[in-house]
């Protein structure tokens, strides 16, 4: 379960990063390629693997975990609710059966169930929705990051123009091991998250608050 969100998550990261932190980029030792007819000789471009990124980059692997944690603890509490919920229908079943309830305790109990069912349903959209919510903001700030620390770089190294290259969304077709600064980008972001300190969030915690709250 948490490879297959770490897996959505680096697909839609790398969708989000080709989309918006791909035009500028960083590296230590970029190619030069001359430019055609009516272009300026000389342009610095580089490419940064998006799949070798997001696999060791840690602030990455530290937001894929948290939710990878939050998206078990969601699923565990609608499994534990759901149990509950057909171990009450089976109970009430059996006193229909055994004729140890009246018409009127029947109704009621139906009706109670009925009403717990829909709490339940509902509950588990609310929960989805905020995870959901969650999901989209990381994705965003971690674009955001990306993209930042990009500019800047790309403006020290004066780079003209840094490609990404992934195996789901690809810009290129064919480069050179000379053009691939992957292995300096993410040096430099997992320096850079270190010196600003890891932030140590308790998912578990976090997820069993919402799913309380949520209640």
């Amino acid at each position: 379960m948490r490879n297959q969100l770490k897996g959505s998550f680096a697909l839609l990261m790398a969708a989000g990063l080709v989309l918006a932190a791909c035009g500028k980029g960083e590296g230590s030792s970029p190619a030069t390629v001359a430019a055609g007819e009516g272009g300026s000789a000389g342009l610095r471009i580089a490419y940064v693997n998006i799949d070798t990124l997001t696999s060791q980059y840690q602030m990455w692997q530290d937001e894929a975990d948290s939710l990878s944690i939050k998206q078990q603890n969601a699923e565990a509490t609608i499994q534990a609710k759901g149990q509950s919920f057909a171990a009450q229908v089976q109970a009430l079943q059996k006193k229909v059966q055994s004729n140890s309830i009246s018409q009127q305790e029947f109704e009621q109990e139906q009706a109670r169930l009925a009403q717990l069912q829909q709490n339940i349903e509902e509950f588990q959209a609310r929960l989805s929705a905020s995870l959901q919510e969650e999901y989209a903001a990381k994705l965003q700030a971690m674009t955001d990051t990306i993209k930042n620390f990009i500019d800047g770089y790309a403006k020290e190294k004066g780079f003209d123009l840094i490609l990404c290259k992934s195996s789901g969304i690809d810009n290129v077709l064919y480069a050179k091991e000379t053009f691939d600064v992957t292995s300096e980008v993410v040096n430099a972001l997992n320096k850079r998250y270190k010196q600003k300190g890891k932030k140590t969030p308790a998912p578990a915690e976090e997820a069993k608050a919402d799913a309380d709250s949520a209640e």
